[in-house]
C-alpha cells in the first residue's frame, strides 16, 4: 500500500459527519484525532480575501478553513498544508465530501521544510490557526494528534509566521487567530518578518467578558497603521449565539451582517 493510500485509510477510520455552518457544507471528524472548534471559522470569516486570490492555509487540520472559504465565501482556489498524514487524509476526504476537488488542494508537509509544490511568494493570502501553547506550559492531551494541534510540538509561533512571510507575495496579506495573552509575541514576530499588523479584533465569549481570542491581519512590506475593530461577541447575554456569530455561521464576513 502506497503512502497516500495509507493516509486515506487512516483518515476514514472512526469518523462522524457533522454540519459545518448553517449552509450545505458537511465535515467528517474523527474523535480519535480531534474535533474542530469555532476558531478556524472565525479566522476564515475575518480575513479579507478577493474571490480570485490565491490562498494558503498553514496547518489546515481537517480542512475547515479551505472548505469555508470556497464553500461560503466564494474563493476559487485554496491550498491547505498539514503535517500530520492522517489529518491531511481526513481533509482530503472532506474536500471530496463537499465536491470541492477543483477548488481545494491538500498537501501533506512540514511548514518548516516546505514541500516543492508550494512556491515562495506565491500566495496573495496566507492564513493560520496555529498551536496556541508552548510545550511544557500545560499537561499534554493523550491523543498525539490533538497534542500536536494544540501545542508547539512540531512548530513554534515564529515558525508559522516565518512560513507565512515566506509564502506571501510582497503586498500580500496574512491572518492569524491566537490567544490574547500571546498578542505581544504575535505582533512583535510579525514585524520581525516584515508583516505589518493592519487589522485587529478581540473575540469575547459574551459582551463584557474578557477576550479569549484575538484575530490579526497583516500586510507584507506595508507602512505602519493598525485598525482595531469593535470586539466580537460569540454569545449574547442570553447565552445564545450573538447576531454577529449567526451572521458568520451563515457564511458572512466577520463584522458584516
Amino acid at each position: 500500500m502506497g503512502e497516500e493510500a495509507r493516509e486515506e485509510k487512516a483518515g476514514r477510520e472512526e469518523t462522524e459527519t457533522d454540519r459545518l455552518g448553517l449552509g450545505p457544507l458537511r465535515i467528517k471528524q474523527s474523535p480519535a484525532i480531534f474535533k474542530f472548534t469555532v476558531d478556524p471559522i472565525l479566522l476564515a470569516a475575518f480575513a479579507r480575501i478577493r474571490p480570485a486570490a490565491s490562498v494558503l492555509d498553514l496547518g489546515t487540520g481537517a480542512g475547515v478553513i479551505p472548505l469555508w472559504l470556497t464553500g461560503y465565501r466564494g474563493i476559487r482556489q485554496v491550498t491547505g498544508l498539514e503535517i500530520q498524514p492522517e489529518v491531511a487524509a481526513l481533509a482530503r476526504e472532506n474536500v471530496r465530501l463537499n465536491g470541492l476537488e477543483e477548488r481545494i488542494r491538500i498537501i501533506t508537509g512540514d511548514l518548516r521544510n516546505p514541500p516543492p509544490e508550494l512556491t515562495p511568494g506565491g500566495f496573495d493570502r496566507v492564513l493560520s490557526n496555529p498551536p496556541y501553547w508552548p510545550a511544557g506550559t500545560h499537561p499534554l492531551p493523550e491523543a498525539p494528534c490533538l497534542a500536536q494541534a494544540k501545542f508547539e510540538l512540531s512548530c513554534t509561533l515564529e515558525d508559522v509566521i516565518r512560513a507565512a512571510a515566506f509564502f506571501s507575495r510582497n503586498g500580500g496579506r496574512v491572518a492569524f487567530i491566537h490567544l490574547p495573552e500571546r498578542l505581544t509575541d504575535l505582533l512583535s514576530i510579525m514585524r520581525r518578518y516584515k508583516l505589518e499588523p493592519k487589522r485587529l479584533c478581540l473575540v469575547q465569549p459574551k459582551p463584557g467578558a474578557p477576550p479569549h481570542r484575538v484575530l490579526v491581519e497583516g500586510e507584507k512590506l506595508a507602512r505602519p497603521g493598525l485598525k482595531v475593530m469593535a470586539p466580537f461577541p460569540i454569545h449574547g447575554p442570553d447565552g445564545e449565539f450573538s447576531p454577529e456569530m449567526k451572521a458568520v455561521y451563515r457564511g458572512n464576513e466577520l463584522g458584516k451582517q
